[in-house]
């Protein structure tokens, strides 16, 4: 009788060891090893922002900055097609920015009118562009940010490249860039909102799933 309570015993403890393992193997870690959710962007993964009359503020980020159209016909027909310098100035109301245009040594000035953007020269020297002139609408005002090293959801800041994009009908027709070299600081604030030159976007970055600890690996 005592032979059998033991070796009944030993079979006991025998599937309390093989559950005790089964758990180290899987269990173990399981505090550190959690999938977490955070909002990431990744070195060179562009990230298109409409920039329209709901967040215009978002132009602030680029103020100053030069930016080069490669052809100038494209912008407006009346012009050769070589290129043109477009600069912005600081929003003047909640739907409209000055600008000025550069082609060589002669220049233009005018507001840009933002919900779907249009252009409306004030003076000009420019050649084939005289005052008073309006650009045919673009439906389509695009920053496109691309992070030159990985972001975090309230991390530190990167950098990153800005071009604009101009079109139509749902085609880009223009894509001005920076000089090279030239970089925007880009953030994304703890609700996974990116932000350019401190100047909220209103787009949100998805959360990635990570995982962080060993997940019981010996």
């Amino acid at each position: 009788m005592q032979q059998r309570n033991l070796g009944k015993a030993i079979r006991y403890l025998t599937v309390v060891w093989a559950l005790v393992g089964v758990l180290v193997m899987f269990g173990c870690g399981g505090g550190d090893g959690d999938g977490t959710t955070t909002s990431t962007l990744s070195n060179n993964t562009p990230v298109p922002v409409p920039v329209n009359a709901t967040n215009l503020q978002t132009l602030q980020a680029v103020v100053g900055q030069q930016f080069t159209i490669p052809d100038g016909s494209v912008f407006f027909p009346g012009l050769p097609n070589t290129p043109l310098t477009l600069v912005f100035g600081a929003p003047t109301s909640s739907t409209t920015a000055p600008f000025t245009l550069t082609s060589g040594n002669t220049t233009a000035t005018g507001t840009a009118t933002f919900g779907s953007c249009t252009f409306t020269i004030l003076t000009s020297t420019i050649v084939g562009l005289p005052s008073g002139t309006t650009i045919p609408t673009f439906t389509i005002f695009n920053f496109v940010v691309t992070p030159t090293g990985t972001i975090q959801a309230g991390g530190a800041p990167g950098q990153a490249t800005v071009i604009i994009q101009l079109g139509r009908n749902n085609v880009v027709l223009i894509t001005a860039t920076l000089p090279s070299g030239v970089t925007i600081t880009v953030s994304i604030d703890p609700n996974g909102q990116l932000i350019i030159g401190g100047a909220p976007t209103g787009v949100t970055i998805p959360p990635t799933t990570g995982t962080t600890g060993t997940g019981g690996t010996p």
